[in-house]
């Protein structure tokens, strides 16, 4: 088995140490991993300093997910075979800090919420600590106030990952936020990936639900990416199959991962995902470059 899609502290949504990745990673004897950290690929730093065999026996392809947009839609992207050091000067090139982000989105989705109707705490703002997304906080604390409940649908009052999908980051729903000055365009963030010596992939196609179609059919009739990840959790067997038959089809290559996060996402497990995941070895032998 393997996991080409985890997240580490490096990661703000992300909870676990590199060390402690590294020691799960062999209990569950995974030959292949990759940590995959949102816009940084920072861990790789704290790699190259400690003796990885300590920990881990199995291999390693350097990869980061990073933020952009596609048909309106704010996507992730993700680039492996990276030069980790050439690609976290390419990410401080082109896209604001994560500090600022946070800060700037969160401030757009509370005027959003505030012209809607939504119920929010009188001091939310002085509360905030932007030691996590907008998303997270505002849902929190929008769940407080019931009388919220007939703005939003009932999948997303449950969740803060829905919550993101199907409002924040969807175009059509009217707390979207706009972030085009925020993440750089599509062209862009490929070629940046592409600089670093990386390869790009397109990683949970579904989860930009309604989106998907159009955000699909601009992905493939973009050049330079390579391949597509096939294997996620929260994916149908249609999905899954549809998705293998593409790749075949377009001669992409294909990548499986948990999209692990650690206690940010407690029912989402390394390797295993919801639990319905078995990625096989045989997908990254094909394009993925260990290192160390």
């Amino acid at each position: 088995m393997i996991d080409l899609h985890i997240h580490t502290k490096y990661s703000i949504d992300g909870s676990e140490e590199v060390t402690t990745i590294l020691k799960m990673a062999e209990e569950m004897k995974l030959n292949y991993i990759s940590i995959t950290d949102h816009n940084n690929m920072d861990a790789y730093l704290e790699l190259e300093k400690m003796d990885i065999k300590k920990y881990y026996s199995g291999k390693i392809v350097p990869g980061i997910e990073i933020n952009t947009k596609a048909a309106g839609v704010p996507i992730e992207i993700l680039g492996y075979n990276c030069d980790y050091k050439k690609m976290n000067e390419n990410v401080k090139k082109i896209m604001v800090s994560s500090e600022d982000r946070i800060r700037i989105e969160f401030e757009r989705l509370i005027d959003k919420c505030k012209s809607y109707g939504i119920k929010l705490d009188d001091d939310i703002k002085e509360k905030f600590d932007y030691s996590e997304f907008a998303s997270g906080y505002v849902h929190r604390n929008m769940k407080k106030y019931e009388e919220n409940k007939e703005k939003i649908n009932a999948r997303s009052w449950e969740t803060s990952r829905d919550f993101y999908r199907d409002y924040m980051s969807n175009p059509d729903a009217p707390l979207f936020v706009e972030a085009d000055d925020l993440v750089p365009d599509l062209e862009t963030a490929i070629n940046s990936v592409l600089d670093a010596g990386g390869i790009v992939f397109i990683p949970h196609i579904y989860e930009y639900r309604d989106n998907t179609p159009k955000v699909l059919e601009c992905l493939i009739n973009t050049k330079n990416i390579s391949g597509f990840e096939c294997y996620y959790t929260t994916f149908t067997k249609e999905q899954h199959d549809f998705m293998i038959n593409l790749c075949k089809e377009k001669n992409y290559y294909v990548s499986g991962g948990s999209d692990y996060h650690g206690k940010v996402k407690p029912d989402t497990f390394l390797a295993k995902g919801h639990g319905n995941l078995s990625i096989p070895e045989d997908i990254v032998i094909k394009w993925g470059k260990t290192i160390f």
